[in-house]
């Protein structure tokens, strides 16, 4: 499996051990040292968990049907890096969404929530 940097490197790491170790929440994973999500066509990029500036839950809803259809709810942790990139992760249980967000302020305890002064909608966190 071959792995690339997002944002950042994690030179003293062993990514790979890191990456089996990681908790997986739907379609990405959170280790120790990194935020690991899949790539095309098989391997993994990830965002040094150091390199983030911020991370926090927002409610939101998605369309299956696009703009005609019912919306559901879903949840995205959303991670600031690099002072103004942004990844969204969208997980559909707000409990894996606490859980996902409780466990990278674990590792990054000192990690601020939401920007401020940024228009983030509703927050849970």
């Amino acid at each position: 499996m071959a792995f690339k940097a997002i944002y950042g490197d994690l030179p003293d790491t062993d990514v790979k051990a890191d990456y089996r170790e990681a908790v997986k929440f739907g379609t990405f994973r959170i280790g120790k040292e990194a935020l690991y999500l899949p790539a095309f066509p098989t391997g993994a990029e990830y965002l040094p968990l150091a390199a983030l500036d911020s991370a926090w839950i927002q409610k939101s809803t998605i369309s299956p049907k696009g703009c005609c259809g019912g919306q559901f709810p879903v949840f995205v942790l959303r991670v600031r890096y690099g002072n103004e990139l942004y990844q969204n992760l969208t997980l559909d249980k707000e409990q894996d969404a606490n859980r996902a967000l409780a466990l990278i302020k674990e590792r990054r305890p000192e990690l601020p929530g939401a920007p401020e002064g940024k228009n983030i909608g509703s927050s849970i966190l």
